[in-house]
Order: structure tokens, then C-alpha cells, then sequence
């Protein structure tokens, strides 16, 4: 729309060289030339204080004999960011000129009755007006013909010359498409509404400062796409809901203990078949979860859709219970590494600032049960939420470890006050608890507990000694593994290295035990 676009805008250089103002003779003319939106005849002074910016001002030819009321004239009309200011034609003073190159507003006079000046500008911008209500007309007819999102952005865009349009939800950015300015940029947005969310989304065109187009044009233009645009997204995510079925699906179908990935692909290889599940073919799982322990009331499900877009658009991403779940197929570990590191990079962000994180499952060379790397990618985002919003956690660096995170460690906590009294009324605490975790973490070594303290290992066996005393309980090997959650939970607790002088420390180049 190009073309049209910059025809249609009116300014005040167009307008002295082949318009209205063709019959006015420049008193003053700014560098730049303003827009010209509208225009006014005013026989007061007090009307100008009335008047929109980009507004020509014309001056009764009564209000246009005196000087004074011409310079009062010009300085209102800058104050409301007027166009230009039209007076009847006259000799006026070098002072009134000056002052409106002081003020930088353009300054005519017309040859005859001012009024007839007004007159034709009025039928000017009502023929401009009129040229742009053909072409809205037509640009909402070509844009309803559009049923997929990408396809929508892609018409506004065109029509707006290239420029950068997205559509954002709170800030994140979920479909863009057209070139974005590299200068500083002239932000416009209109409001799309809800949908499925609570926090209502934006249709946005990023211009370029230094740019011709018509800004209030614009703005119509994204007026008269924002239906299209919400109805292909409602569209697009039922569509993604059909296609999400049998992933949902698959994610209630739970595989028992002790049995193997041929007995559950044998009793349900009817509705694998059904659902459209291939035997023995790999995937990928990706879990999405909240980050908190407390799901947020908006529903995020038609959000997150348009950013998984980027990631894998040919998976579809279904909503479950307590998250989101999409199978992507994975025949080779490349590709699910590559599936890694484009949530990283095209996600990471976006999920940070909608308080999510994201699990995968592992890759093996074996295909393992869908239920098996469905539970994986689970684990994963559960163990990602004490790493931090936008955290994205692959299950194959997690391994074992991800048991802790299912550790309450403020109950824990609570029972080492209620077991281990003594021990925790102690003033040397800090260092006993720290030398026998360390003596767990190196599976009963003294020596090698020793070095990692940096202490001798006549210090160390005398803190193990003191902890027996406490009450600690490391003679019975049914109770090491509690005992080492325990002392694990009040390590990491611990404020800081004690600074007490410790009775039992012997230093490492001393022979002597102390008694």
C-alpha cells in the first residue's frame, strides 16, 4: 500500500506546490514540512486554544488586519502544535515574521478572502479522507480472506510497506513477521483482546522514525486487523487442540512398575494404533509447567502454542494436568540436542517472563516407552523450577539426582530440631555437621573426607567421634542414608564457616591428638 499511503498524507510542502495553497504567499516556511490533518477558520482568539494538533489555522480577514493579533495568533497556534497559520494578505512587520521563525511555525498569506482558502483545504482532506476509507475497505476485505495467523501478519505488513508487525502478549513477542527498523523506531499498538488469558494481547507495527508513512493510517489499518488476527488465532489454537488429542491422550496411558516397554506397547497397541503412535519409532518429550508451586489463574495454553510455533510447529503441544506435553520425533540424538538448544535460544527468554520452565526427556540409542519419556521431561521441569523462571532442564544431565527434588528440606529440617537435639544446641554444629557429611559424601573415607575439608584427619576423626556423642547415629547403615538427607539440609543451611575455635581441629603438620 505504498503508494497509497504516502498519497494520501497531506502536508503543508504538497499542498503549496499542487494544492489549496497554491493561491498563499510564504511569509515564513519551517525546514520541515508539517502534517496537515484537518483544518479550522476562527474569528477569536480563544478557538485557537480549541484546535488538534496538524491542524492549518486560518484567520478571519478581520483577525488577520491587525499585527498584534496575528503574533498573539502564532503563539497560541504553537502551543497546540498547529500546521500552519493562514492570514489575509497584507504587508506585515519583520517582527511578526520573526516570530514565527522564532516560534518555527509556517506563516501564509492569502490573496483574497481567507475563507476561501479554508474552504478548499476543508474539500482537500475530505477527498484525502475518503481515499483512505476506499483503501481500509479494501485492505479489511483482503485480510479476511486470511485464516492462518502468519498469513494475517504477513498482509499487514505488506500493506504497511514491509515494516516489522507482531503480535505480543504482556511483552513476549509470539508471531512477528516483516523487516524490523534499525534506527529508533515509531512504536504503534492496538489492542487485540483476550484470548484464553487474562492479560489482553497487542497487535504492534514497529516503523522507522525517519519514515514517510502516515501514522494515523496505520493505526487504522491495525484497527481493522485486530478481528482477523484474534479470530486466526482462536482458529489456529482449535485446530492445535484436534491435532493435541492424541498426545493428551498418551499422557493419562501410565505404564506399571517392574513391566517392560513391549508389555505396555502390547496392551494398548490398538489405541497406539488409533492414536497414531508408531512402535519402536523415537521422540522427544518437552514438559511445560509453572515455576511456582501455585498455578497462576490465566490459562497460558493458547499463548505458549504460538511460542512452541518456533520451536517445532509440527509437533503439537497438548495441555495436561499440571502442564503442557509435546512428542517430538527424535530418530537421531542430533536432532534431540538440536531441540535443546532452540528452546534454549528461541524460548528461554519468554518463558522467563511467563514464569514457566521446561523439562526434556533423554535420548537412547533403545526406544524406550512413550510413558517412560513422557515421565522424564515431567521429572525435568519439576526439577527446573529451583534453577529459576525460563530454566530449560534436559533429564539426561539430571539422572538420580532428581530425586532431591522432591525433598521437602524445610520438614527435613524440622526433623533433624526434633531427633537431633543435641546436636543442634551444640555451639560447634556447623563444623560437626560438616565433617560428617563430608565423611558420607566420600562413602565412610576419613582420609579423602580430610582433605576436602582441609583439615587433618586426627580433626576429623575427633568431629566423628563428637557427633557419635551428639547422638548422630553413624554406626547403623539402615539409618546412614536419612542421616546423610539430614546433615545435607543443615550444610546448606549453614551461614558460614564457624568462628568459634574448634577443640578438636589439629593441624595438619602436628603428630598430636587431642584428648
Amino acid at each position: 500500500m505504498g503508494r497509497t499511503m504516502k498519497d494520501t498524507r497531506l502536508d503543508v510542502a504538497g499542498l503549496l506546490a499542487h494544492g489549496s495553497l497554491r493561491g498563499t504567499t510564504p511569509l515564513y516556511l519551517t525546514p520541515a514540512s508539517a502534517l496537515v490533518e484537518s483544518v479550522v477558520l476562527v474569528s477569536h482568539l480563544e478557538a485557537i486554544q480549541r484546535v488538534r494538533p496538524n491542524t492549518v489555522v486560518v484567520l478571519s480577514a478581520e483577525m488577520g488586519s491587525g499585527g498584534w493579533l496575528v503574533s498573539a495568533a502564532l503563539r497560541h497556534a504553537w502551543e497546540r502544535r498547529a500546521s500552519a497559520v493562514v492570514v489575509a494578505g497584507s504587508t506585515y512587520s519583520s517582527a511578526v515574521i520573526g516570530l514565527a521563525e522564532r516560534l518555527g511555525i509556517t506563516l501564509l498569506a492569502a490573496e483574497g478572502n481567507p475563507a476561501g482558502v479554508a474552504l478548499a483545504l476543508a474539500a482537500e482532506i475530505g477527498a484525502a479522507l475518503s481515499v483512505m476509507d476506499a483503501e481500509l475497505a479494501r485492505f479489511a476485505r483482503a485480510v479476511a480472506k486470511d485464516s492462518a495467523l502468519p498469513d494475517v501478519l504477513k498482509t499487514i505488513s505488506r500493506e504497511l510497506d514491509g515494516v516489522s508487525v507482531s503480535l505480543e502478549h504482556d511483552g513476549v513477542v509470539l508471531a512477528s513477521t516483516g523487516t524490523a527498523p534499525r534506527d529508533p523506531a515509531k512504536v504503534i499498538t492496538v489492542d487485540v483482546g483476550a484470548v484464553d488469558a487474562s492479560v489482553p494481547s497487542a497487535l504492534t507495527a514497529r516503523l522507522p522514525a525517519s519514515g514517510v508513512l502516515n501514522l494515523r493510517l496505520v493505526r487504522s489499518i491495525l484497527e481493522v486487523a485486530a478481528p482477523s488476527v484474534k479470530a486466526a488465532w482462536l482458529l489456529g489454537n482449535s485446530r492445535e487442540t484436534v491435532r493435541a488429542v492424541p498426545t493428551a491422550a498418551l499422557a493419562r496411558l501410565s505404564q506399571g512398575q517392574g513391566s517392560s516397554g513391549k508389555d505396555f506397547e502390547e496392551d494398548h497397541r490398538h489405541l497406539l494404533s488409533q492414536l497414531g503412535w508408531r512402535r519402536h519409532e523415537r521422540y522427544a518429550a518437552v514438559w511445560f509447567c509453572h515455576s511456582g508451586l501455585h498455578t497462576p489463574a490465566n490459562d497460558l495454553t493458547a499463548v505458549l502454542r504460538l511460542l512452541w510455533r518456533k520451536v517445532s510447529p509440527r509437533s503439537p503441544l497438548a495441555e495436561v494436568e499440571d502442564g503442557w506435553l509435546a512428542l517430538v520425533p527424535a530418530a537421531h540424538q542430533a536432532i534431540a540436542a538440536q531441540l535443546e538448544l532452540r528452546l534454549k535460544t528461541r524460548l528461554q527468554p519468554s518463558l522467563a517472563e511467563l514464569g514457566l520452565v521446561a523439562g526434556l526427556s533423554r535420548w537412547a540409542y533403545e526406544a524406550p516407552p512413550l510413558p517412560s519419556i513422557i515421565q522424564e521431561a515431567r521429572l525435568a521441569a519439576v526439577s527446573a523450577r529451583s534453577a529459576g523462571q525460563g530454566t530449560v532442564l534436559g533429564f539426561m544431565g539430571l539422572g538420580v539426582t532428581a530425586a532431591t527434588t522432591f525433598i521437602d528440606r524445610d520438614a527435613l529440617a524440622l526433623v533433624a530440631e526434633l531427633t537431633l537435639p543435641r546436636l543442634m544446641a551444640s555451639p560447634d554444629r556447623e563444623a560437626i555437621v560438616a565433617a560428617v557429611a563430608s565423611f558420607l559424601d566420600h562413602r565412610g573415607s576419613v582420609s579423602l573426607a580430610a582433605a576436602a575439608l582441609d583439615v587433618h584427619r586426627n580433626t576429623l576423626q575427633a568431629r566423628l567421634g563428637r557427633a557419635r556423642e551428639l547422638g548422630v547415629p553413624l554406626d547403623n547403615p539402615s539409618q546412614l542414608l536419612s542421616v546423610h538427607l539430614l546433615l545435607d539440609v543443615l550444610r546448606a543451611a549453614a551461614p558460614g564457616k564457624q568462628a568459634f575455635k574448634d577443640p578438636y581441629e589439629t593441624r595438619k603438620d602436628s603428630h598430636e591428638f587431642p584428648v
